[in-house]
């Protein structure tokens, strides 16, 4: 690509990705939604909204000399999971994962390929795990054994093995 195109996607390290191909048209959709409960009257309370992932829908122009291998390795980055940075020129938006890459081949493209790359945030988010202790488990049988020794079994027997034996 040359210096004077609007959008850009970079990988990790920052190196152009799809070199070949250029880029006509970027769509952002940066949304969020709306948490609607009903209520006894019969209308609609929103208490808060949740940010929605960015999606992207980048169009992509190949030449006839390029589309073969540009596409091979548009390929390659849908099956894989790597995250880009998209630039526009308005936003940098980063860990944008390929989702998909729908294209049309027909005659009057001029030996050309057009490709429209869906991109969507991924959204990483670390779950954090802490062991209650046995005071604040509200079933004794539920607590951890870790630290407890050897148990003996607890005898559960039934009302149909105590009355046939």
């Amino acid at each position: 690509m040359n210096g004077t195109e609007i959008y850009g996607i970079y990988d990790s390290d920052f190196n152009l990705m799809f070199e070949s191909a250029i880029n006509m048209t970027a769509s952002v959709f940066e949304g969020s939604k709306l948490m609607e409960h009903p209520i006894e009257d019969g209308s609609t309370k929103t208490d808060h909204k949740i940010i929605l992932p960015v999606e992207i829908e980048i169009t992509l122009w190949i030449s006839e000399a390029h589309y073969k291998d540009t596409y091979s390795v548009i390929k390659q980055a849908l099956y894989s999971d790597s995250s880009f940075q998209v630039n526009t020129r308005v936003g940098i938006y980063s860990n944008m994962i390929l989702s998909e890459m729908p294209h049309e081949e027909s005659p009057d493209q001029s030996g050309a390929i057009i490709i429209t790359l869906s991109l969507k945030e991924a959204v990483i988010v670390t779950t954090q795990y802490q062991a209650l202790t046995s005071r604040k488990v509200k079933d004794s049988k539920d607590t951890s054994t870790v630290n407890r020794g050897e148990q003996k079994p607890v005898n559960n027997d039934s009302v149909a093995q105590t009355v046939f034996g």
